[in-house]
C-alpha cells in the first residue's frame, strides 16, 4: 500500500464515482481502477461495490477503512508539513548552554524575541562551564554556548561572536571609606591589602579564571582570598565586613542596603559574554536564533555588544 491509492480510494468514497474521482485527482479511469484493484487484493476484502443503479457504494469493509486512511492521509500531511518547517528553521529544537547568573539579563530578551518569531521551535537551555559547553557543542548535545570571554583563542571548530559586556565592580560594605562616593570609577589598586572575598569554584563556574585574567591586566594581587559557599552569602559576608568582593555588574545588580558597589577602572577589562557555535553547523534553526541576536540590539541591555 501506498498514499497514492490511499488518496484514490478517498477520492472515490467521497465522490462515490471513478469519473468524477478520476477527474479530480487528474487522471483517467483505468489506472485509478487498477490502483483500487491492487489495494483490495493486498487488503483481501472489497472496499468497493456497484449497486442495482450500477452505482459506487461502500462495503462495510470500504466505511471502516475510510476513516483510517482520511487519518493516515492526514498524518502523512502533517508530517510532511513538519519536515518542511523543519528545513526553512521555523520549527526543531534548540539546545543552549550557559552561564545562567551572568546571561540572566541578555538571554531572557532574546528568547522572547525568538519566540516571537520562531512560536513552534522548542528550547532548552541548561547550566554549563565553559569546558564543558565547548564539549557538549564537539558531541553534538548543544547548538550554542554563552561564556564569559577569557583571552583564550578557540579552535578552528568554533565560531564566535560577542554577546554583551558590562563593567567589572568591586562590592564594598556600605560603612567602608571607599564607599562614600560610588559615583566615579575606583583603580583596583586601591585594594591592595584587603581580603577578597570569592564565590566557591562550585558556585560560580570560570570565576577564578576570569579573576587571574583581571589580575594580570591590572598587576594587583589580592591579599586573602576568602571563598564562600552561594553567592547571596558573598554579599553577605561583604555586608558584615569580613572584606570585599569583584564581581561583574551584571550579576550584583542594584546595591543592597548594606552593601555599595564601585566600578573598576581601567586597565580592569569589563566582562565580555561570548556565543559559540561549531563552524561546521547546519542547524538553520541556529541560524535563525542568530539572526535575532544580529537584529535585536534594542532588546540588549546598553552595556551590550552589537553583534
Amino acid at each position: 500500500m501506498d498514499l497514492r491509492q490511499f488518496r484514490s480510494f478517498v477520492a472515490i468514497a467521497e465522490e462515490l464515482s471513478f469519473r468524477r474521482a478520476a477527474e479530480r485527482l487528474h487522471l483517467s479511469q483505468p489506472p485509478l481502477s487498477r490502483q483500487i484493484q491492487a489495494l483490495e487484493e493486498e487488503l483481501g476484502v472489497r472496499l468497493l461495490d456497484r449497486d442495482r443503479r450500477k452505482q459506487v457504494v461502500l462495503t462495510d469493509a470500504g466505511h471502516t477503512f475510510l476513516a483510517d486512511a482520511r487519518l493516515t492521509l492526514a498524518t502523512a500531511d502533517a508530517a510532511a508539513g513538519r519536515a518542511q518547517e523543519a528545513a526553512r528553521g521555523v520549527r526543531g529544537r534548540l539546545n543552549i548552554a550557559n552561564i545562567a547568573s551572568l546571561s540572566a539579563k541578555v538571554l531572557p530578551r532574546l528568547l522572547s524575541e525568538f519566540r516571537r518569531q520562531s512560536p513552534d521551535v522548542e528550547v532548552s537551555v541548561v547550566e554549563m562551564t565553559r569546558g564543558e559547553q565547548l564539549a557538549a557543542l564537539r558531541d553534538g548535545r548543544i547548538h550554542l554556548g554563552i561564556y564569559p570571554d577569557l583571552g583564550a583563542s578557540l579552535d578552528r571548530r568554533f565560531q564566535s561572536q560577542p554577546l554583551f559586556s558590562c563593567p567589572m565592580v568591586v562590592v564594598l560594605p556600605a560603612d567602608h571609606d571607599l564607599a562614600k562616593d560610588v559615583t566615579t570609577e575606583i583603580d583596583v589598586k586601591a585594594l591592595v591589602g584587603m581580603t577578597l572575598v570569592t564565590p566557591s569554584p562550585e558556585d560560580s563556574p570560570g570565576y577564578f579564571e576570569r579573576l587571574n585574567q583581571l589580575c594580570a591586566f591590572a598587576h594587583f594581587t589580592p591579599a586573602t582570598l576568602f571563598p564562600v559557599p552561594g553567592f547571596e552569602n558573598v554579599l553577605g559576608m561583604v555586608a558584615a565586613g569580613y572584606g570585599v568582593t569583584i564581581m561583574p555588574e551584571v550579576v550584583v545588580g542594584s546595591p543592597g542596603p548594606a552593601w555599595r558597589t564601585r566600578r573598576l577602572c581601567a586597565p580592569v577589562p569589563p566582562m565580555e559574554l561570548k556565543l559559540v557555535w561549531l563552524r561546521a553547523s547546519s542547524s538553520l534553526v541556529l541560524q535563525n536564533f542568530l539572526s535575532v541576536v544580529r537584529g535585536c540590539t534594542d532588546y540588549l541591555p546598553a552595556s551590550s555588544l552589537p553583534a
